[in-house]
């Protein structure tokens, strides 16, 4: 459990999960080169972080949409739901071999699902499942599609607000894989940080081939980066999202207002979406407060093309799988 009486960070730590957050496959030794340590050092470090709960994993951000695989969400207002039965429904969530991410919020909605399918008739069979599972503690539900969706280096970590923006798209072009390829990124999905050796071991190759098949896998965009995942509690931050709903949106006021919202440092995925509102963005803040001041500075900068917004708080997060079927977290180095 995390107690964050006990956790107390140093500028060498930050530095390190700064390295990581930019690219989390490098080894102790290179990190150890950019922040003045040795391997060892950054290795104990980095396995401190993991037993406190500040790091959950590593895992790679898989273009999914490049691989004919769609995101949907499921939004859950819950109705005579108990905390236990809450937990519930999430566990059952999590549980579920083709949610990405499932979190138990405050605010607009209760439980907040992500699905990655391969069309929208899987999907609404899985939702048709639930909403007959749980109709009795369903009072409202949404669903969306995502369409566009970046992943921000955390500015919080830097001494700079400048952040290096990975994003994808459903018009990314299509590619083919084969099974090999599959099973590397099942594997790496949760796992960003395991040796090459071990990867090939697993999968009764040589390191070679599979360090070859990462590479091009890198080259077409399938894999877009590898990262930290962090307990933001354990950084004293907040897991907030904003729904926003836009109005009279042109391609131009679109694209300046994707611009803006990418370049808030406490943003983390914004994400542009079809269904009952436009756009969300999800945010690490070290309050309420300056949520408040974001959503302020968006209103302030387009006030002809934001007609409403919501918000919700991140409580607990269940689950975060970026590709279908991957493998759990099976090692941590």
């Amino acid at each position: 459990m995390l107690n964050m009486e006990k956790i107390k960070f140093d500028a060498r730590d930050m530095k390190i999960l700064a390295e990581l957050d930019r690219d989390a496959r490098q080894s102790n030794s290179q990190i150890g080169k950019k922040v003045g340590l040795s391997k060892e050092v950054v290795k104990y470090r980095i396995d401190k972080m993991i037993e406190q709960g500040v790091i959950l994993r590593f895992h790679t951000i898989v273009n999914y949409f490049k691989l004919g695989i769609t995101k949907y969400k499921l939004y859950l207002r819950l109705t005579n739901a108990s905390k236990e039965k809450i937990e519930e429904i999430a566990r059952y969530f999590h549980k579920h071999k083709k949610t990405e991410w499932v979190a138990v919020t405050t605010g607009r909605w209760d439980i907040i699902v992500g699905f990655l399918v391969p069309n929208v008739n899987e999907f609404d069979d899985e939702v048709q499942t639930v909403l007959n599972k749980y109709s009795l503690y369903i009072q409202e539900k949404a669903v969306t599609t995502t369409l566009y969706i970046a992943h921000h280096e955390r500015a919080f970590l830097k001494s700079t607000n400048i952040s290096n923006i990975i994003y994808h798209t459903t018009k990314d072009k299509q590619e083919k894989i084969d099974e090999i390829d599959k099973e590397i990124i099942k594997i790496l999905t949760n796992n960003a940080r395991m040796p090459v050796t071990e990867i090939a071991e697993r999968l009764k190759t040589t390191p070679r081939k599979v360090q070859y098949r990462i590479k091009q896998l890198e080259k077409k965009k399938i894999i877009l980066a590898y990262k930290v995942h962090l307990d933001p509690r354990a950084m004293s931050r907040i897991f907030c999202k904003a729904i926003i709903y836009l109005v009279n949106i042109t391609q131009e006021k679109l694209m300046k207002f994707i611009d803006f919202a990418s370049s808030i440092p406490e943003a983390v995925w914004p994400q542009k979406i079809i269904g009952a509102w436009d756009f969300e963005i999800d945010c690490e803040v070290n309050s309420y407060d300056d949520f408040q001041n974001i959503i302020l500075r968006l209103k302030e900068e387009f006030p002809d093309v934001i007609r409403n917004h919501e918000f919700c708080i991140v409580s607990k997060e269940f689950k975060l799988d970026l590709f279908p079927g991957c493998y759990p977290n099976l090692a941590k180095v």
